[in-house]
């Protein structure tokens, strides 16, 4: 990244066009609206201003005029420097005419934030997306998009949202769609994640999913990718790409569109041609990718890679009050791939020195209703509970149902003592924070997950989400750890196609 020396920020060199995305030294904001603050073309305006870009920022729209004190110009021309790099909002009829006429000051990379192209799936579209290519390739301009929002960088202050998180992270996003490049931040963000880069890359039109994720496979400052995609372009390059990453990094993949109703979305939301689930997920257990099938299971695989260190195996102590709730909350976790052993004999012999068998179970799950408000006997259970060799993981699940209007003078104190349990945890710890629709309950259950999060712990909403997540990171590794002492002689591999298929390559 850029940096500074004696007070003097030194330019840095751009070996690869996405150093241009992340790292400009000058923004182009083409196409945005001067009279309405509350149009959708200020947004980037807004996020850039709210990030603190300190680097040369200019305005345009043929209108000119004034934005806040800022002049408006009224063509690039007009400005009297060259532009990195142009985020654009224009029409798509007048897309590739800006793009000629960035040729002339210099830029290398055009972000077409505007729709209406291939995506719509008329002939026009079609037509306007093709002579947007023709017109970067006559240039040398890199396209990203359109039909996407571009880039989130904390580090360079660049982003598309002005409240996302200002603090920069180690988990990269790259998605075919910028609405749930929104959710994804939002999700992660909220539970503590932070990010070094995210791309959303629309149409894909020239840069697209394999340039980004060779480029992050390379970035020093990531070490989790994230990834939404609907339809590659070059299915062996993108398989090449994955397998690359995955080497050194975690890659959770979610796929768009596949079934028939999702394939006809996918085709109307970005003009990207999908493929059958079990396709992809061949690829992903292939290449070393997790896959996943919902923003929930990704944000959790995320928040447990993030958050906690590995388990050694899938023993699970599973400590919470409510008896049914701990019943319901075993089936759970071991439908989802964990188990929850019965603790030995030796061990609950140990736990009833000190515990009321009354209210209680001890054999896991442990269910601690009796004295679960007294801190030294919690953490004295837990501490005798994971030392058998059996379990691996702490689970410590807390339900809204367990409070009543009149614990919430007392919420904070039971919030430090579950951060406690889980400091002094001798192996991998989770937390599980049951919310409510009740709005008194829902406070409660936010003091605790608040201070879990400050305290930079796993919390999850349930414990099948949380045992899901776990499960694929433990297979993720165990499967790496296998490719990498086994070298068949011969490997059959499977790579998608631009049309989203699979063929068979035997190498």
């Amino acid at each position: 990244m850029p940096h500074v020396t004696n007070n003097k920020r030194i330019a840095p060199v751009h070996d690869n066009p996405l150093d241009v995305v992340v790292q400009p030294e000058s923004v182009a904001l083409v196409g945005i609206t001067v009279n309405n603050p509350d149009h959708w073309t200020r947004t980037f305006l807004d996020s850039l201003l709210a990030f603190g870009f300190d680097r040369p920022l200019y305005l345009v729209n043929p209108k000119g005029g004034e934005i806040d004190g800022r002049k408006v110009y009224t063509s690039l021309a007009e400005i009297p420097s060259t532009i990195d790099y142009v985020i654009s909002t224009v029409p798509a009829r007048a897309s590739a005419g800006l793009v000629r006429e960035c040729a002339t000051k210099g830029t290398k990379v055009v972000h077409f934030c505007t729709a209406g192209f291939s995506e719509i799936g008329t002939e026009e579209g079609v037509a306007l997306e093709q002579e947007l290519v023709a017109a970067g390739r006559e240039t040398s301009i890199r396209l990203l998009g359109p039909n996407c929002m571009g880039i989130y960088c904390p580090e360079s202050r660049l982003a598309i949202d002005p409240d996302f998180p200002k603090e920069s992270g180690s988990v990269a996003i790259i998605s075919q769609s910028g609405a749930n490049v929104n959710q994804l931040v939002r999700r992660s963000a909220q539970r503590g994640i932070r990010f070094s880069k995210a791309f959303s890359f629309g149409n894909a039109c020239d840069i697209n999913e394999s340039d980004i994720l060779e480029y992050l496979a390379e970035d020093n400052d990531t070490q989790t990718i994230a990834i939404y995609i609907e339809g590659v372009k070059d299915g062996r390059r993108f398989r090449r790409a994955l397998e690359r990453a995955a080497a050194t990094k975690t890659v959770v993949l979610l796929k768009g569109g596949v079934t028939a109703g999702g394939s006809r979305a996918v085709f109307g939301h970005t003009g990207a041609l999908a493929g059958r689930k079990e396709t992809w997920e061949a690829l992903c257990k292939q290449t070393g990718v997790i896959s996943v099938s919902s923003m929930e299971d990704l944000v959790d695989v995320l928040i447990a890679r993030e958050f906690m260190p590995l388990p050694q195996g899938y023993g699970t102590l599973v400590v919470g009050a409510g008896g049914g709730a701990s019943v319901m909350m075993t089936d759970q976790i071991e439908e989802a791939g964990l188990t929850v052993p019965a603790l030995s004999q030796e061990i609950v012999d140990r736990l009833r020195e000190f515990s009321s068998d009354a209210g209680n179970i001890l054999r896991n799950p442990i269910d601690y209703s009796q004295d679960m408000w007294q801190t030294g006997k919690l953490l004295r259970t837990i501490d005798v509970a994971m030392s058998s060799p059996v379990i691996d993981l702490l689970l410590i699940f807390t339900s809204a149902g367990l409070f009543s209007s009149k614990s919430g003078s007392r919420m904070a104190e039971y919030s430090a003592m579950v951060v406690q349990a889980m400091q002094e945890c001798a192996k991998p710890a989770v937390a599980v924070v049951e919310l409510s629709v009740a709005p008194e309950q829902q406070a409660m259950m936010y003091t605790l997950f608040e201070g879990l999060v400050d305290a930079r712990f796993p919390v999850f909403y349930s414990a099948p989400s949380a045992a899901r997540a776990i499960r694929a990171l433990l297979e993720n590794d165990r499967t790496k750890l296998r490719r990498s002492i086994t070298v068949p002689l011969t490997r059959a591999s499977a790579e998608v196609r631009i049309d989203g298929s699979m063929d068979q390559d035997v190498a």
